[in-house]
């Protein structure tokens, strides 16, 4: 599982950085999850090895142009990709009704099933083929939402001990055993359950739109592997600023992390102040001396591995 940094900028690009965006790949699935989608998305995707293609689920965190201005013109790109699967979207009904005006006066046809999921009616989580999601509700200046991703299609090990212990042979069943499927051999019936388990862990990440407000997300951390979330201001520039932003600085939500005891953080979505080689140097000195977890701060093309904790029989 790997997320991709597409776009780490807050408000308006730069040539150093672009609008928001993040990517969520998945081990064993050519499927891949976008949140948000800014401006220029489809360009920073060109630059990627990802494909228009394999884009299966998008989700939007709020209806700021930062993070959906860049819709349109990448849902038409993908039906041009040659995409016939559904695509699913799941985004605040005002960003579903830009989207279908857009295409509506534009003469936009799409080859495959655009499925529009309103995220203020979503009552549960979502599953997916390869995925789940879960919608977190954060606080910002409009109503926007987190997305908390765990990952499916983990691959099973088969537990060889036991299946000698209990005498029975290798042979086809076992790989039908490892597939998860109960297998009927020698009379009786063999449970996958009983004699496969998952290679790891299922990893789990939050991906954040903007969160003034990062405590909103302790019911869904303890046992996450990774937060992404915004860092817009170093704390003292916050204060500088004079008015109320909606957005989070480095200190508060690396001490919300530190509270959590959260293994992982990355930061993003960094105002225009601090682009450019060396000027984040503040604001991670800020999150490092409130956060003692494994660090980052994301540039456009940061690619972060979420580690696996495998499982033993």
């Amino acid at each position: 599982m790997q997320l991709e940094f597409l776009g780490t900028s807050s408000g308006s690009p730069t040539t150093y950085r672009n609008m928001s965006a993040t990517a969520v790949k998945f081990e064993k699935c050519k499927q891949w999850l976008l949140v948000d989608c800014g401006e220029g998305t489809q360009h920073q995707i060109l630059r990627s090895k990802l494909t228009l293609y394999q884009l299966g689920v998008i989700c939007i965190s709020h209806i700021h142009g930062d993070h959906c201005y860049g819709l349109p013109g990448l849902i038409a790109s993908m039906a041009m990709s040659g995409r016939q699967e559904s695509v699913y979207i799941i985004a605040p009904e005002k960003v579903i009704a830009y989207l279908n005006a857009t295409f509506s006066l534009t003469d936009v046809a799409l080859p495959f099933d655009l499925k529009t999921i309103s995220i203020e009616h979503v009552q549960s989580a979502l599953e997916f083929d390869y995925c789940k999601v879960e919608v977190l509700e954060l606080k910002h200046r409009v109503p926007s939402y987190g997305f908390k991703i765990t990952e499916k299609l983990i691959p099973n090990k088969l537990r060889i001990k036991l299946l000698k212990e209990d005498g029975i042979p290798t042979g086809a069943h076992f790989n039908l055993l490892q597939k998860g499927r109960d297998v009927e051999f020698d009379g009786q019936v063999l449970l996958s359950e009983k004699y496969a388990f998952p290679s790891w862990q299922p990893r789990k990440i939050i991906v954040c739109g903007d969160n003034e407000k990062p405590s909103l997300l302790k019911p869904y951390v303890l046992d996450v592997d990774l937060v992404a979330h915004e860092a817009t201001f170093t704390h003292s520039d916050l204060k500088k600023v004079g008015h109320h932003t909606g957005h989070s600085d480095a200190k508060r939500i690396a001490q919300f992390a530190e509270s959590v005891a959260l293994p992982m953080l990355v930061l993003t979505h960094f105002s225009v102040r601090y682009h450019g080689p060396g000027l984040l140097t503040n604001l991670e000195s800020e999150a490092q001396s409130n956060y003692s977890g494994t660090l980052l701060l994301a540039d456009d093309g940061t690619i972060v591995d979420v580690p696996k904790k495998l499982l033993s029989e």
